[in-house]
């Protein structure tokens, strides 16, 4: 039996999983919950990111769903949910739902928002269609800033739909990032790449890539999405600030011997 599958009859039974949605589920609601949970188990738990005691940020977060499961598992120390609308009310036809009894998710609408974290904020950044979410206009910096938010170590998991040379912003990909785009933006702005994994266009789509990117590879040109797994690593500077206190306990322990 798939994840997927035991996460669905647990939550039929109404018992707790790994990410189960509230304890109380109202019947009506229960496809939406078991969407949460299949949008983690495909998108984010395969590159199996550190939620234990973590403040989670989800960029785009939709009707919220997600970032409820994961603060009803009681993995995460925190999640906060970030979208253009506050789609968990209703707004936009989302499908509202009550928070009230979920004090460690807050979800939050307008893109500003990002400028209001503190720097180091979240340990683990979650954009299940990060191209949809960031407009072009200033995103180098915005992956900058989001950069920023991630303490030392933590992690981004992002999709990252692919253009296939078409000349609308609003198409995937902004209609121009191939992968390798992609992973020289992310690069760019700080990030080390842990992992990444590939979604291929369907036949219908293939041609009209290969037409409009006919310099580019096959892996550029076929590629529909791109699932990077993105680590903020340790800066020199602040592995500097740790070792005045290493060099402390080698003389304690030199004197010591």
């Amino acid at each position: 039996m798939t994840m997927l599958n035991k996460a669905r009859k647990i939550l039929r039974s109404g018992r707790q999983v790994i990410l189960p949605g509230p304890q109380r589920v109202d019947p009506a609601d229960q496809a939406a919950w078991e969407d949460a949970v299949a949008l983690w188990n495909d998108l984010f738990a395969p590159f199996a990111p550190v939620v234990e005691g973590a403040d989670v940020l989800e960029l785009g977060c939709g009707d919220g769903r997600l970032a409820g499961a994961l603060a009803a598992s009681g993995r995460a120390r925190s999640v906060t949910g970030l979208d253009h609308h506050p789609y968990w009310t209703g707004v936009g036809g989302g499908a509202a739902w009550n928070l009230q009894d979920m004090a460690a998710v807050e979800l939050t609408a307008g893109l500003e928002t990002l400028n209001a974290f503190e720097d180091g904020a979240a340990d683990l950044i979650l954009a299940r269609q990060l191209d949809g979410f960031l407009p072009l206009s200033g995103l180098e910096d915005r992956l900058e800033r989001l950069y920023a938010l991630l303490r030392p170590g933590g992690e981004m998991l992002a999709r990252l739909r692919c253009g296939d040379g078409g000349d609308s912003q609003d198409a995937p990909g902004y209609g121009f990032l191939t992968p390798t785009a992609w992973v020289a933006l992310m690069l760019g702005a700080g990030f080390e790449i842990a992992g990444q994994r590939r979604v291929w266009r369907t036949p219908a789509d293939q041609g009209a890539a290969a037409a409009r990117l006919p310099e580019a590879s096959d892996d550029e040109r076929l590629t529909a999405e791109l699932h990077l797994h993105l680590i903020r690593p340790w800066e020199s500077w602040e592995l500097d600030a740790l070792r005045p206190f290493g060099d402390q306990r080698r003389a304690r322990n030199k004197k010591a011997g």
